[in-house]
């Protein structure tokens, strides 16, 4: 039985949704029904005293007001982690979820079945997590066990079962996961319309072979859920492939019939081809970077419009840049991820509309330059800009389209891992005297540099010197690979970064969803991004990879988090370090560059970058760039019960590992080397050291949380203390 008063979700869906049941008897649930049918109303309490009431569901959106909790706040509708205010007559909006609990509600039961029945027929079901999962979270889980095929149409004749595969670990953010719940977070921080519809959720899934016929209009073999790779739990495939098909039906909302229809994908690995309604509309090569095609011309008047995507990924059998995917994962190669991996949605837009933002701070001279690009009818057409600091208006300019534009900002803020200070953006598309297009977004003021002090070249934040004591993350998760189960979960992991004390994240061989960068600047978190391997054999391979590293700067450019483009590791793939170190510079010459990073590659770049492991050591080098020791550590501690391969995990373990029995033995090898660094920092003129690494992967024990996330193997706060010799 239920012991306490159920939290908030859980209490208040068993309340309504008996409701329903009594007057209108079913035998399956609606997920996506749920919240559309009944209005929902709770009050609840807070442990902070006033809450920030946003203007849609998420940190994205602007503050509109702020209340207090003292009595209480009564919340309504639950969407995406987020409650619609209710009941406050004068305040409209959304407050976060994590910020209120403690909601009123009596100990009922669920379809007439308790906590502890629920659970066990979960179990019984195959859930792992059934056990261990909050009530909130098993309801959810529960009452999507069977989804509504009128939003998931591969199945004409019934019901869509999802049930996520076998795998050795699961994240405790898995239990949240379902086809009404898959990743319902806007993909876009950097560029926010008020309007979308998410694809994710049940698409129909078949393998696929080369050179096929399209299966339009046919029920697909399987399902999957979007947007985990079929290799993962999570998508309910869990099994490798290189070629596959993905189709469903959507219907477009009518309010959008006088606009154009934008068909978005954060990524698909590693090609993607996308026909609409029978039509071929495009295709696009690429693992890590967003696409997108206006559909608009290939749509049906009215009714259900067929997408069909057909993906192939030759992952290490190819040239195509992949980072550490490989057929047969063994040491520090991993478990590939083939086709979407990331969110899937459509966008209204208008003819004439802003197609992209080029945002470069301008510390020097105490503003930004602003580069908005529009598209569409130019006659006629301007930008109104306002520039908002912590809700407060402080700048408003009107600024032509398709050049740059400098805005100056009063007494600005700088920002730093200290004070991440964002500023808010809004945007007017004006043309002949109408709003045709609003985006929002933001931007922070700070400057990466190298400048001289004392002897050597030491990194400079601001003007200032500044110790990169940084972390190694590949971003892979033991549930969905390349895909993070939740919104929440990436948090986890940069929130991890700052409690253990590092002011910098090495993304490493990976490039995340923007809303993972969208958290780093929110956070204060600098990030050095690596561009992913390939094997850069042939020229078509070294054309590819100058491809997608032009895409990923430009994706990026925007994120003040970034400071740092890796262009190689350890010689994997390496090809005219020269003279793509000078093309990424031309791209982005407000960034540091690392040409080479492992073997003190000198010349090249800003940054002498070199690995060591087992040891600490940086050898001699000249005065020409600054010196990062990019790679250190790699301190074995593994936990059982949290392992990717339990038992004998020794034999499977990379040689770089170091060891190490217990917390203990961990701490004075840890507290050992950090003093060794700091050392290096004094009389070597060392700019910073990139510890390896947050999370433990697959074979790798050298995380400092498991690879499930369920366990911090030190506690956070003696690492702090640890890194303030090099602060």
């Amino acid at each position: 039985m239920f012991t306490s008063k159920p939290i908030k979700l859980f209490a208040m869906y068993v309340v309504l949704i008996g409701l329903v049941f009594s007057i209108h008897p079913v035998l399956t649930v609606s997920a996506t029904g749920l919240q559309d049918v009944v209005v929902q109303q709770m009050r609840c309490k807070s442990s902070i005293p006033i809450l920030s009431v946003r203007s849609s569901p998420g940190t994205e959106f602007a503050e509109v007001e702020k209340v207090s909790t003292i009595n209480g706040v009564v919340v309504g509708e639950f969407v995406n982690g987020w409650y619609r205010i209710s009941g406050n007559t004068t305040v409209e909006g959304w407050v976060s979820g994590r910020d209120v609990h403690g909601c009123d509600a009596e100990n009922l039961l669920f379809m007439g079945k308790t906590e502890h029945e629920i659970r066990n027929e979960l179990a019984h079901a195959g859930y792992p997590f059934a056990g261990i999962a909050s009530p909130e979270e098993i309801l959810r889980v529960y009452s999507n066990t069977v989804v509504d095929i009128d939003n998931n149409n591969n199945d004409k004749q019934g019901l869509v079962h999802y049930r996520p595969g076998d795998t050795s670990l699961f994240t405790r953010w898995a239990s949240q996961v379902s086809p009404g719940n898959s990743l319902p977070d806007y993909p876009r921080p950097q560029l926010v319309r008020s309007q979308w519809l998410n694809l994710n959720g049940m698409w129909g899934f078949e393998r696929a072979i080369a050179d096929e016929h399209p299966p339009f209009n046919k029920t697909l073999s399987s399902n999957i859920l979007v947007p985990f790779p079929p290799e993962s739990a999570l998508s309910g495939i869990n099994s490798h492939v290189d070629r596959a098909w993905y189709r469903r039906e959507v219907e477009i909302p009518s309010v959008w019939n006088s606009q154009r229809i934008m068909l978005h994908f954060g990524a698909v690995d590693w090609e993607a081809t996308v026909y609409i309604n029978g039509h071929h509309v495009g295709t696009n090569q690429g693992g890590y970077n967003p696409f997108s095609f206006d559909i608009t011309d290939f749509l049906h008047h009215s009714g259900l419009q067929e997408i069909v995507v057909g993906v192939f990924d030759p992952t290490d059998s190819g040239e195509q840049v992949r980072g550490k995917q490989v057929h047969n994962p063994v040491d520090i190669w991993y478990t590939a991820s083939t086709g979407i991996w990331q969110t899937v949605w459509l966008e209204p837009v208008s003819a004439t509309r802003v197609d992209y933002l080029r945002i470069m701070p301008d510390v020097d001279r105490g503003g930004v330059m602003i580069e908005t690009s529009v598209v569409g009818d130019l006659s006629s057409v301007t930008a109104h800009l306002k520039v908002s600091s912590k809700g407060k208006l402080i700048s408003s300019y009107s600024v032509p389209v398709n050049q740059n534009y400098f805005i100056p900002i009063r007494n600005p803020v700088l920002w730093s891992p200290d004070n991440p200070h964002l500023y808010d953006v809004e945007i007017n598309i004006v043309s002949k005297g109408k709003i045709v297009d609003n985006v929002t977004s933001y931007f922070g003021l700070r400057k990466i540099s190298i400048s001289y002090a004392g002897d050597v070249p030491r990194i400079h934040l601001n003007g200032r010197p500044f110790f990169h004591i940084g972390v190694l993350d590949q971003g892979y998760w033991p549930d969905g690979l390349y895909t993070a189960p939740t919104d929440e979960a990436l948090v986890y992991d940069i929130d991890m970064v700052k409690q253990f004390g590092y002011n910098l994240v090495r993304k490493h061989m990976k490039v995340e969803p923007q809303r993972w960068y969208y958290w780093a600047d929110r956070k204060g978190v600098l990030v050095w991004q690596d561009m992913p391997m390939g094997n850069n054999r042939s020229d078509w391979g070294k054309h590819l990879y100058k491809a997608e590293l032009q895409q990923m700067v430009q994706n990026l450019y925007n994120h003040p988090s970034v400071v740092t483009w890796v262009l190689f590791n350890e010689r994997w793939g390496e090809f005219d370090v020269g003279a793509v170190t000078s093309y990424t510079k031309n791209l982005d010459p407000s960034r540091l560059v690392v040409g080479a990073t492992g073997y003190a590659d000198e010349g090249v770049g800003d940054i002498v970058s070199y690995h060591s492991y087992n040891q600490i050591y940086f050898p001699e080098v000249s005065n020409g760039e600054a010196r990062v020791l990019a790679e250190w550590g790699g301190l074995g501690l593994p936990v059982n019960g949290h392992l990717w391969t339990e038992g004998g995990w020794r034999w499977g373990e990379p040689s770089y590992v170091q060891p190490v029995t217990d917390t203990n033995s961990f701490i004075e090898w840890y507290r050992k080397y950090v003093d060794q660094i700091g050392v290096l920092k004094q009389n070597a003129g060392l700019s910073g050291a990139i510890y390896s690494q947050i999370a433990d992967v697959e074979r790798e024990s050298t995380g400092l949380v498991t690879y499930d996330r369920s366990i911090v193997k030190v506690d956070p706060s003696l690492m702090r203390s640890i890194h303030e010799v090099l602060r």
